[in-house]
């Protein structure tokens, strides 16, 4: 019997679940910059991408710890996936883990790329899908750039982009997908394969025109945001799916 989600549900923790219930599984993330999730993930085989890779040796050490098999490909997720298709045929995703570049066409990308190689039954995880207020929306095209459009000596150090917005579009243009978020984590943006339960109506130049307000008013609808709870669901569901198949 699979169990319902973990107390205190986080993108590392939903990972650890998918991953608990397959057998040899294979893992992918997006976006590992120092390792500190890639190195708590145990699956058989476990790859890392990310163009400028900051993991210290301890954090590669216990990242290979917890997987037969461990590769970093230091390279942008697009080089990836155009360049890796052999491996990636022969080695389909279990569970994927996008926390890369946090823009919108970024997280498409990397989402329908890995979807291409997902298995049946697999699933992919988003970080930061439901920022907490405007300026940890903003929009920018890398870390660096955020911190500078920040006036004043207090910085935060939030910046989740508008990767909501991908939710927005995947949902708008996948009929294919079902996709979400778990309210948690700054928003854990969850897909896989399958109808899904509702849909949306937006354009991509729309989407484009949305704004951090549009979300504030309709963060619910636009997001199909769930409690924490639901990832049991989900998980049981993506298991269901591929013995129907």
């Amino acid at each position: 019997m699979l169990a319902d989600a973990l107390p205190g549900v986080n993108r590392i923790r939903a990972v650890q679940q998918a991953l608990a219930m397959r057998r040899d599984p294979v893992y992918l993330e997006i976006g590992v910059s120092k390792g500190q999730a890639f190195q708590r993930i145990s699956a058989d085989i476990k790859l890392a991408v990310d163009p400028a890779f900051r993991i210290p040796p301890r954090s590669r050490e216990l990242a290979a710890a917890k997987g037969r098999v461990t590769r970093y490909f230091e390279t942008t997720s697009d080089a990836f996936f155009e360049n890796e298709t052999a491996l990636l045929e022969q080695h389909r995703i279990d569970v994927a883990l996008i926390d890369g570049l946090h823009t919108y066409e970024q997280v498409v990308r990397d989402v329908e790329n890995t979807v291409r190689y997902l298995k049946d039954d697999g699933v992919i995880f988003l970080h930061d899908c439901n920022p907490p207020f405007e300026l940890a929306g903003r929009r920018a095209d890398s870390w660096e750039e955020f911190m500078a459009q920040q006036s004043g000596p207090l910085k935060i150090g939030i910046w989740n982009g508008d990767v909501w917005k991908a939710i927005v579009q995947l949902r708008s243009t996948r009929p294919d997908l079902l996709v979400g978020v778990l309210k948690c984590d700054q928003g854990v943006g969850f897909v896989r394969k399958g109808t899904p339960e509702s849909t949306l109506p937006y354009t991509p130049r729309q989407i484009e025109a949305l704004t951090y307000a549009d979300l504030k008013a309709d963060r619910k609808r636009l997001l199909n945001l769930k409690s924490p709870r639901y990832l049991g669901e989900f998980l049981r569901e993506s298991v269901g799916s591929s013995r129907n198949t």
